[in-house]
């Protein structure tokens, strides 16, 4: 029998292992494609640099705008840390964040070594490249704010910086030490959602500060008290502290879990399968329907509007993680509107995207047919028919999704105008949501279709077919932007932003008429192109 020696630095040998991993990863690297993705990078950070940069603009604020800045911008920046630190909570809960390899988890956390040894040099790893890009982004934060704030560029820059260091070291500190005491996934949320809420609150006024308002301090330096920032840097590197020190008490059955489901989430995302990544996301967030439904639907007979009912049997044993997930997008949605309103044009893209991803989860009983075509197959009614009919338990979620935005958006400067406009505005949010939704789970790829167009255009389709749901999702929004237009140019806002309502209306039911008639579409097509004497002929 085979038997390890008991005087062997194992230790010592595993790093030895790795240092020689790491030399055949290097020998194997073209350093001059290397060089060539980073100067891609750093064309790409130069770009989105200066295009925040013309968003911001280079204007001083008035001495009013200065005021409120100084005495609401914390709030903010304690959301953004709230966020953060949510996130981690989560993910620490589901064995995050490290993600080692599936044979590394295997053999290495099997192996008779120390685990706190063996992971803090991947954890350090990956700390110090999420404080790196942490860093820059603060320290590209930071000067834009000096363009337009008081004070010197150095002191924003280094309060931008501290400020970002500071969040990604709550936020995977928290993690660490929620994976290694084996928190509840419900505490982690409850805690997550808690924090969140209360920053919330502080943002639109509802409470006097929030327990991450010292985090919002740092980031205004110049202009505020330094010592509840300190207090909070404290806080930052004590639970990052003691979650490395704590390293070796991760789950082994939670780390070879999520090296599975995250080396099958990134493959997904490489084939830009949006659904696939959306399944895997919900397996990694041990996201499972209740046994007992929030409420339970009666229905009398079996034959009434049964897809109906199906749906939102459906809907009604979601997870609170996913109801909170559902309001917390509605929330951002809403909130990036009211920046719209406010003249920060580029928050429609934030709006839009946002409402892409809650569509994906209002229209899951669709993507269920989807997964599950023998299913449809035996039900008495056509595939395209059944789809159609999911759409209007879609519409009834995203409608509740964008009433909540509507709510936010009007609570942080309540006025009878703006809640006029935001129920307008909301319908066509929730329609183009829906919208996007449906044509990034139904829009398969039809090779026929390439046989219809010149090779020039091709790959400028593909772009677009990507594109196309965030276009749709856009879209649902630009009502906002027709309301300020009308504002700014004397007219009234809510009858601009109803008409172009009106507009996002006939574009959905284009889209269900799609949903409907595209198989017939789909065999006209084919019928075009295998005709005698049409383009598949014309091509041999």
């Amino acid at each position: 029998m085979f038997t390890a020696d008991p005087d062997a630095d194992v230790e010592y040998s595993l790093t030895e292992w790795r240092r020689w991993r790491k030399r055949r990863r290097l020998a194997d690297i073209e350093w001059i494609d290397a060089l060539y993705y980073a100067d891609l990078s750093a064309i790409g950070g130069a770009a989105a640099f200066y295009a925040l940069a013309a968003v911001i603009g280079d204007g001083r604020l008035t001495p009013a705008q200065v005021a409120d800045v100084t005495a609401h911008g914390d709030a903010w920046l304690a959301l953004v840390a709230a966020l953060v630190l949510a996130v981690g909570l989560r993910s620490g809960c589901r064995g995050g964040p490290l993600v080692m390899e599936q044979a590394d988890v295997r053999h290495v956390l099997l192996a008779p070594v120390d685990r706190g040894r063996a992971l803090r040099g991947p954890l350090l790893r990956q700390l110090r490249f999420m404080v790196f890009v942490g860093a820059v982004v603060g320290l590209a934060v930071g000067h834009l704010a000096a363009r337009r704030l008081p004070g010197h560029a150095a002191g924003w820059m280094a309060s931008g910086t501290v400020y970002a260091v500071a969040v990604v070291a709550l936020g995977f500190g928290a993690a660490l030490v929620a994976s290694t005491s084996r928190m509840p996934s419900w505490l982690g949320s409850l805690l997550g959602f808690g924090l969140v809420g209360a920053a919330l609150a502080d943002v639109v006024g509802v409470v006097p500060g929030s327990p991450m308002a010292a985090w919002g301090r740092i980031g205004l330096w110049p202009v505020q008290p330094v010592a509840p920032g300190l207090l909070a840097l404290a806080v930052s590197a004590t639970l990052l502290v003691v979650g490395l020190l704590r390293a070796g008490h991760v789950s082994i059955e939670a780390a070879e879990r999520r090296s599975t489901l995250v080396g099958q989430l990134r493959f997904a995302a490489t084939l830009q399968d949006v659904r696939t990544v959306v399944v895997l996301r919900r397996q990694l967030a041990l996201e499972l329907p209740r046994l007992r439904p929030w409420v339970r639907l009666r229905v009398r007979g079996v034959d009434r509007f049964p897809v109906w009912s199906r749906g939102l049997r459906g809907v009604l044993r979601w997870p609170a993680a996913r109801v909170g997930r559902l309001v917390l997008l509605g929330v951002l949605a809403g909130l990036a509107l009211r920046g719209v309103w406010e003249g920060t044009t580029p928050l429609l893209v934030l709006a839009g995207l946002a409402l892409f991803v809650a569509g994906l989860d209002a229209a899951e009983a669709m993507c269920q047919e989807v997964d599950h075509p023998t299913l449809s197959d035996s039900v008495p009614v056509p595939l395209t028919s059944l789809q159609a009919r999911h759409l209007a338990v879609a519409v009834a979620v995203m409608a509740v999704v964008a009433l909540v935005g509507a709510g936010v958006a009007v609570v942080v400067e309540p006025s009878v105008t703006g809640l006029a406009l935001a129920l307008v505005c909301a319908p066509a949010a929730a329609l183009g949501g829906v919208a996007a939704a449906g044509v990034s789970l139904l829009a398969i790829p039809d090779p026929v279709e390439g046989l219809l167009m010149p090779p020039e255009v091709t790959g400028a389709l593909q772009a677009l077919r990507v594109a196309r749901p965030f276009l749709l999702a856009t879209a649902g929004t630009l009502p906002v932007l027709a309301g300020r237009a009308a504002f700014e140019a004397g007219r009234p806002p809510v009858a601009a932003a109803g008409a172009a309502a009106g507009a996002v209306g006939v574009l959905f039911a284009l889209f269900v008429a799609w949903v409907w008639q595209r198989e017939k579409l789909a065999a006209a097509t084919r019928a075009v192109v295998n005709a005698p004497g049409g383009h598949h002929d014309q091509v041999r």
